[in-house]
């Protein structure tokens, strides 16, 4: 009865989706275009719990029935709305017999007669998906979840390593898996599936036809490049225009080419009988200056006035942006004197240019390097301010 309830469960989800999905209106329908062999691939591995339901299991609680179980698959998408897939589902199983001939019976449990059965088991199995949602909704390479049922069938083994010899049976394969886009290359899956087995499979027959294993798992899949469909592009019907407007449009097209030729050829001649005009540009070439002193010093001598003079009207003339850098050499004294000292070096420049011989302060940028900046190679010379 909990079966049948999952099951009813996971389509009344899968219905109501459907009909969401089917009413936005960006949805899209086929026809798109068949895919190539090496197009939409994917990947995929995940990790859950299962639970088998055999003769006597129910003489144990479900939860410790419940048992690990893995799954590794790989499969191609041929339209949006169909696929195929093969994977490989195992893990353990955990259950319950009763009487002493059960193939996998482990110890006695709580109840008379009772054992506990504890085995292993694969699922080697092919699958055909159907995309249910690209179905009812139009297919969406956009679309963040999408509800994928998918039947088939395939090779089941149980063993268990202290018995001979293991069960091999032919199962059905059934479920839905709930797919959730990440990007396009990543999804996150949730699967649910059945395996219908032979009464057997467990080790213990006691003639009640089919068993069934239920597994849910969660994992990642990977979709290998090229991902997705695209539709056939609408062919271009073109317009054809009867050939005699054709014909006048294109005189007409003619007749402007030759009056504009003719209006180009008049300007050209124009230009030609014009008188050259020189045209004379005149720009300023500054060198960098630089201004030494003395050590522990930060005034300007009169040659030092001299050569600012000059270089301020460089300066004015070139409309160009200068910086003043000021620094102290790091033989003598401490960083932060140096650093006080190499401001009011720069700063006394700064002044000078400005207030005596009328620069724009805009065309100034005053920088104090202390003695981080050394730009020359002996103490005497890293005194100094530089212009440039």
């Amino acid at each position: 009865m909990k079966k049948f309830l999952t099951l009813v469960l996971l389509l009344t989800a899968v219905a109501t989706y459907a009909q969401q999905t089917a009413n936005k209106p960006e949805s899209k329908y086929g026809p798109y275009l068949t895919n190539g062999f090496f197009d939409n691939w994917f990947v995929s591995a995940g990790g859950g719990v299962q639970i088998y339901y055999g003769e006597f299991d129910g003489d144990i609680s479900t939860g410790k029935r419940i048992a690990p179980a893995v799954d590794v698959a790989l499969g191609k998408w041929i339209t949006p709305n169909f696929g195929v897939r093969a994977q490989y589902a195992g893990g353990d199983v955990y259950g319950a017999i009763r009487g002493a001939n059960g193939r996998y019976r482990e110890g006695v449990i709580g109840c008379t007669g009772c054992y506990k059965e504890q085995f292993k088991m694969f699922n080697l199995h092919g699958d055909v998906l159907w995309n249910l949602s690209n179905t009812l909704g139009g297919y969406r390479s956009d679309r963040f979840w999408e509800v994928i049922p998918f039947l088939g069938a395939g090779y089941a083994r149980s063993w268990k390593l202290t018995v001979n010899p293991v069960i091999k049976e032919i199962g059905m394969t059934t479920g839905v898996i709930n797919k959730f886009k990440v990007t396009p290359a990543i999804d996150v899956n949730l699967e649910v599936k059945a395996l219908l087995v032979n009464d057997r499979f467990d080790g213990y027959e006691v003639g009640e036809g089919i068993e069934e294993l239920l597994t849910a798992t969660v994992g990642f899949a990977y979709n290998f490049p090229q991902r997705g469909f695209r539709r056939p592009e609408k062919p271009i019907i073109p317009d054809y225009t009867p050939y005699t407007t054709k014909i006048a449009e294109l005189e007409k097209q003619i007749s402007a080419a030759d009056a504009n030729a003719k209006k180009l050829a008049d300007e050209l001649n124009v230009e030609k009988n014009k008188k050259p005009v020189n045209i004379t540009k005149t720009e300023y070439i500054t060198a960098p200056m630089a201004i030494f002193f003395p050590i522990d010093v930060s005034k300007l001598t009169d040659k030092d006035m001299i050569n600012l003079g000059n270089f301020a009207d460089m300066i004015k003339k070139s409309g160009n942006k200068f910086k003043i850098m000021g620094s102290a050499d790091k033989e003598t004294g401490n960083k932060k004197y140096n650093m006080k000292l190499s401001e009011q070096r720069a700063n006394r420049v700064y002044d000078v240019l400005v207030n005596k011989f009328g620069v724009n302060p805009s065309q100034l940028e005053v920088i104090a390097k202390g003695q981080e900046n050394e730009p020359f190679n002996k103490p005497v010379l890293n005194r100094v301010v530089i212009l440039d």
